[in-house]
């Protein structure tokens, strides 16, 4: 506000407080009055409306964490080591590891972590789980040949009874009691009364 005098200076302080609600009263009747002699005042204060009713119709955005102060790298720490960085977010965590000794510090705590991690031996699974796991491969080695024998003997079965009801004489099919039954009935020709099925 370098340009403007001290009254035109405090009276758009007074507007901008009693847009916000601010006022005392004494100040309340100040700008009461100004509103209603002073066609300036009038035109700052239609001015400083809608420059407000802009600003509120702006989106919120959310910054940047790098420029937040306090801010600092959580899981990008950890995302940034494994790669995982999108090509957006790379730049912003580098140049905030180049400015924050405590991200940076954070980072090697990290990185130290994740190696000594690597370094532990591989462990070996209880007994018990070995033990457990053998077991079930004997049960199902020992199931597969009586199921074998099982399904043997059901096709055995099924043969001999599709060649006993065979005989020479060939078994209708009522087209009818197949349509009830299935949808599937559009290949049979609409004449057709029954189909003749001859077996083996």
């Amino acid at each position: 506000m370098a340009g403007l005098s001290r009254d035109a200076e405090r009276m758009s302080v007074l507007l901008s407080s009693y847009l916000d609600g601010e006022l005392g009263d004494g100040e309340l009747d100040e700008v009461v009055l100004a509103l209603e002699t002073d066609l300036d005042v009038v035109a700052k204060f239609r001015h400083l409306q809608t420059v407000r009713r802009s600003v509120r119709m702006l989106p919120m955005l959310e910054p940047p964490p790098e420029l937040l102060p306090g801010a600092h790298l959580g899981v990008e720490l950890s995302a940034y080591l494994d790669g995982e960085l999108e090509t957006v977010e790379l730049p912003n965590v580098v140049a905030h590891l180049s400015a924050c000794a405590e991200c940076r510090a954070e980072l090697a705590d990290l990185d130290r972590s994740r190696t000594a991690v690597r370094a532990l031996p591989g462990v070996e699974p209880p007994a018990f789980l070995g033990a457990e796991r053998a077991a079930r491969e004997d049960r199902r080695r020992r199931m597969w040949p009586a199921a074998a024998v099982a399904g043997g003997f059901a096709a055995t079965a099924l043969a001999a009874a599709l060649v006993l009801s065979g005989g020479s004489d060939p078994a209708a099919i009522d087209i009818a009691d197949l349509e009830s039954r299935h949808t599937a009935v559009a290949s049979v020709p609409a004449g057709a009364t029954g189909l003749r099925v001859s077996g083996p």
